[in-house]
């Protein structure tokens, strides 16, 4: 059984840990130091995260698709699959629009760029630089990220649903602690027995780990874009949820100590956090993961070839099993009944056409077949009548030759 964190299909995480390289170019265009560039975009992202919330809040997954995921600009900086100065400069001429299609009013947008400047001790025209270019990218990785998954508009619609929960403080509130009180507790170790390598192995993995974790939402951001979270209650609880699953497909931890089916994919369990084990977003989580792994955003010239997408096995998310998990967290998939060969449409059609140009060939070769022994009976009378002639001809000559021959012995005889 292999885990993946739920914190995989969290627009916030995953939208924080892609940028992460593209501080300095950012700082570049807008002026800013690279602490104030970093400052500057967890603040942005915070704030584009919560107005994309908003518009599919106020409208629905369809609408988030077409009209913020389908946009020009969107398609357009797809093109390119690096980070350089040619992506930054479409970026930049796109801007406007996608920052002005996500929080809905430019007012909005100087709103947040002034209180992100005050935060950071910057102008409110390079905020305003940075925060526009972050919307752009923004929409660029998102869609990729849903198209990549497959997701359908009623997918898309879940899956911000679930978004609300990455941003709470009960989720910031329960990780903080527990995080700090390892690392101090790592700290102590090393100090007390430097010399042991696993000690200072496990000290790097959590100070790694801690500065993946990005930093508290704001909850301000929230009444700046009129975003109201959903008081959700847990789906099911996380444990209980996985055996379930497992129990149902035929993987169960029987099986996982055996050695079979241990190849599973699902969630780890996360404070405050609940998932439904679905195998559509089980798929997503793991896309997210692989397209971080490739680090698509880093400042380097355009590849040769575009990357191929991320592909997940079906045998790692349970899709190439007979028994459909039936839990309340994984509804059953419903399969048409194929359709019999003399009922369909499509294959009644080729046959009735074949049949027609069958019987046309056959009318066209009859009638070149008559035509043909037409022509040869008009050939063979036409012969005859030559023929004729020339018999008639010949014996007229032959007539003329004996009159000829009787005149010739009077004239002698004379």
């Amino acid at each position: 059984m292999t885990t993946i964190s739920p914190t995989r299909v969290s627009m916030y995480d995953f939208l924080y840990q892609d940028t992460k390289p593209m501080v300095s170019l950012l700082a570049d265009v807008a002026k800013l130091s690279l602490p104030q560039a970093r400052l500057a975009m967890d603040a942005s992202l915070q704030a584009i995260v919560s107005a994309l919330l908003a518009y599919q809040q106020h409208n629905d997954g369809q609408a988030v698709s077409k009209k913020l995921f389908g946009r020009g600009a969107v398609k357009e900086l797809r093109q390119y699959n690096s980070m350089n100065f040619s992506t930054i400069n479409a970026t930049l001429y796109h801007r406007h629009e996608a920052a002005d299609a996500i929080f809905y009013d430019n007012a909005r947008v100087i709103k947040a760029s002034e209180d992100i400047a005050k935060q950071i001790d910057a102008t409110t025209s390079q905020v305003q630089i940075l925060l526009t270019s972050l919307c752009v990218i923004v929409l660029r990785e998102l869609a990729i990220l849903a198209e990549y998954s497959q997701l359908d508009n009623d997918e898309m619609d879940k899956w911000f649903a679930l978004q609300p929960q990455f941003l709470s403080a009960a989720r910031f509130a329960a990780n903080e602690p527990t995080s700090i009180e390892s690392n101090d507790a790592n700290e102590d170790k090393s100090l007390t027995a430097p010399i042991e390598g696993v000690n200072t192995e496990r000290t790097l993995l959590s100070i790694e780990q801690l500065a993946s974790t990005p930093p508290a939402f704001n909850p301000y951001w929230h009444e700046l874009t009129t975003f109201k979270p959903e008081n959700q209650k847990p789906v099911q609880d996380m444990q209980l949820a996985t055996g379930n699953y497992l129990k149902v497909i035929g993987r169960s931890s029987a099986n996982a100590q055996q050695g079979k089916h241990n190849d599973l994919l699902v969630f780890s369990e996360m404070a405050a956090i609940s998932l439904p084990h679905q195998r559509w977003l089980l798929q997503l989580a793991k896309i997210s993961e692989i397209y971080l792994q490739r680090n698509r955003l880093r400042i380097t010239s355009e590849p040769a070839s575009a990357p191929k997408p991320p592909l997940v096995s079906l045998g790692l998310i349970g899709g190439n099993n007979d028994n459909t998990p039936t839990t309340t967290s994984e509804k059953p998939i419903e399969y048409d009944e194929p359709i019999p060969l003399w009922k369909n449409p499509v294959i009644l059609i080729i046959i009735a056409v074949i049949g027609v140009l069958g019987g046309l060939a056959a009318l066209k070769y009859q009638s070149q077949k008559s035509d043909g022994i037409k022509l040869a009976t008009e050939e063979v009378i036409e012969q005859d009548l030559i023929k004729e002639r020339q018999q008639q001809d010949v014996a007229i000559v032959m007539m003329d030759d004996d009159e000829d021959g009787a005149q010739k012995p009077k004239e002698a005889t004379q």
